[in-house]
């Protein structure tokens, strides 16, 4: 990472530099000596130089600021303060003596005096930093198109209950790569209304000049989040991560009906077994080593066979005998409930052993109870499996949704073997499916833009009841969004080459620019194919493709309009899964010893953190 480098004569002719003055001067001096700023800001925040203010107005101290942009302390303390954000690692560490040692020890500083202090890196550094950082993601967003989609959810921290927001960004490159950024994740004062969210989001796309510029926003189900979109004008995108978990908690487990009674009563009853054990894991870790050894001997069917309660039926391979950490579920994380149930059937020998060590018999699980546990989490098992592969972020997922939804309307469809618990929990999974998961026509579109789903079931279902074709439907769709969006290579309609507009500077013409010309103006021109057969001809395409933006890289010439309808939607997050993982994030820097941390600075941190490799080549 380079040294922060100041182009001073531009901004001495900007008139935009000044210098902070003391607002209480201890000595006469400090009326003329302060800290260098930009825009009122200081940007060279070091406690052992100043500049003088009427050196200011002749420009005097130019050697200054040079030899302070490259001084090694800075530079290492930026270096440090890079580091430290990237790992989440406290800025008190550069006081610690084992940090101290380690950089001596191998010749990074001569002493502890050479290092930067806490100060410095947690204030100059952190906001130079944080500039860079900024500077790189603004340019690269302004490469990104029009066809950006983002995600926007909301957070408290657990400790000053302070609120914040945060916003995602994500477009497809000129390479057909899937680009992601993260806009921020901001402090966000009460109160949460839609008109207080809308404000908030404005000024964001307008700090990195993305107004006019978004294509979808991926967001869960809150109120007031949709109606700041509608104030924006922009289109929203549901999470199917969140709809899926609504379906499960709300639908199925809150039901409150007769035949779904059982099942909470079973979760709930697990809960408690887990509260029970709280603090009991080396009492349950020997337990499992007692039970390990008791299967390895002759006495172990014997001694499974005096007991009533272990059911041969239930006795799988599951029920191992070595321990794995108890799983507890949080109302608000996703497929935590099919964590816990498989946690706790994994342990459930083990579990059933410590239970009876302290006579807790009324909270040992029955056998008719354990097998409705095991339908449940059997029922239950493709969400989680359907979550993990939606909620990626470094490849497109929104194609895949008709195909994960298609196999989740498999998995809950009624069989002749299911119990009637089964039943009653399919029954009421598919019954609320299409609201939670719907087959919206941003899906469907994604969806016919992969080679290989176009003949998905599904698709031609959801056509029919709209009367309409594959064609006529791609077409409109093209007609709709497939212009090529702003910053993307220009396509002419049967070009084969890629060629970008030229800039408009004289350049002498080569042979093969004369060639071009001649031959453009002597040959037979043969019309374009028009948009109609383009995309008859797509659809014909009947190709399985493991990389969908690898298929369209090598494609794009010879469908434009609809390679520019893919780079649109193929971009859409389908879960809002990045603004989560931004959330994950801020957990780890806002922690009971940081709880005291400046919300601002916490910006700067998770900024820096979350868009590191736009600051890999600083």
């Amino acid at each position: 990472m380079a040294a922060p480098t100041l182009d001073l004569p531009n901004l001495l002719r900007s008139g935009t530099l000044s210098v902070l003055l003391s607002s209480n001067p201890n000595s006469e001096v400090w009326r003329y000596f302060g800290k260098l700023a930009n825009f009122g800001e200081v940007i060279l925040q070091k406690q052992s130089k100043v500049f003088c203010k009427l050196c200011l107005d002749s420009g005097n101290f130019k050697e200054d600021v040079q030899a302070n942009s490259t001084d090694k302390k800075w530079k290492l303390g930026r270096e440090i303060c890079l580091w430290f954000c990237r790992d989440l690692l406290p800025f008190h560490t550069v006081a610690k003596n084992g940090f101290q040692n380690f950089c001596c020890q191998y010749g990074i500083t001569n002493s502890s005096r050479s290092l930067p202090d806490e100060q410095t890196i947690g204030s100059a550094a952190l906001n130079d930093v944080y500039n860079l950082t900024l500077g790189k993601v603004k340019a690269a967003l302004s490469s990104a198109g029009d066809g950006v989609s983002i995600t926007l959810d909301c957070w408290t921290d657990n400790y000053r209950r302070i609120s914040y927001i945060t916003c995602t960004c994500h477009w497809i490159d000129d390479l057909w790569k899937l680009q992601n950024i993260s806009l921020g994740t901001s402090p966000f004062p009460h109160p949460h209304t839609g008109e207080a969210i809308a404000a908030d989001i404005q000024q964001t796309l307008k700090n990195f000049s993305l107004d006019g510029r978004i294509f979808r926003v991926t967001t869960d189900g809150g109120a007031n989040i949709i109606k700041a979109l509608k104030l924006c004008g922009l289109q929203r995108h549901p999470c199917l991560a969140h709809g899926m978990h609504n379906l499960i908690k709300k639908d199925f487990l809150d039901n409150g009906t007769e035949d779904l009674k059982t099942c909470s009563e079973i979760l709930k009853k697990i809960r408690a077994v887990h509260r029970s054990l709280l603090y009991k894991y080396d009492e349950l870790s020997s337990s499992a080593t007692e039970i390990k050894a008791r299967e390895e001997t002759s006495e172990t069917e014997e001694i499974l066979a005096l007991d009533d309660q272990y059911d041969t039926m239930l006795l799988d391979e599951n029920c191992t005998g070595t321990f794995t950490t108890l799983k507890r579920d949080v109302p608000t994380r996703w497929n935590s409930i099919q964590t816990m149930l498989t946690s706790f059937l994994e342990n459930r020998a083990i579990i059933k052993d410590v239970l009876e060590r302290h006579q807790l018999y009324e909270k040992i699980l029955l056998p008719n109870e354990i097998k409705a546990a095991i339908e449940i989490k059997k029922v239950l098992e493709f969400f989680e499996i359907a979550t993990d592969v939606l909620q990626g972020s470094s490849y497109p997922s929104i194609h895949l949704s008709l195909l994960i939804r298609s196999e989740i309307v498999d998995r809950i469809s009624m069989q002749d073997a299911d119990s009637d618990l089964t039943k009653s929990i399919k029954k009421t999974l598919l019954s609320h499916l299409e609201h939670r998961f719907p087959v919206t026509e941003d899906i469907v579109c994604a969806c016919l833009l992969d080679p290989g789903m176009k003949r998905l079931t599904i698709i031609e279902t959801y056509l029919a009841e709209k009367n309409q074709s594959k064609l006529k439907f791609l077409m409109q769709m093209c007609k709709s969004y497939g212009t090529p969006v702003r910053g993307a290579i220009v396509h002419k309609e049967g070009a084969e080459n890629d060629v970008k507009d030229e800039p408009k500077t004289k350049k002498k013409k080569n042979f093969v620019d004369i060639k071009n010309e001649l031959l453009k103006k002597h040959s037979l021109v043969i019309p374009d194919e028009s948009l109609d057969a383009k995309v008859k001809k797509y659809l014909l395409v009947a190709i399985s493709s493991e990389d969908v933006l690898d298929w369209w890289r090598k494609n794009e010439y010879g469908f434009p309009n609809l390679a520019n309808l893919a780079k649109r939607f193929l971009s859409i997050q389908v879960t809002s899964a990045p603004s989560e993982r931004a959330f994950s994030t801020a957990g780890l820097v806002v922690t009971s010893r940081r709880s005291s941390l400046h919300p601002l600075k916490v910006k700067k941190i998770l900024f820096v953190h979350d868009n590191y490799d736009a600051m890999l080549d600083i």
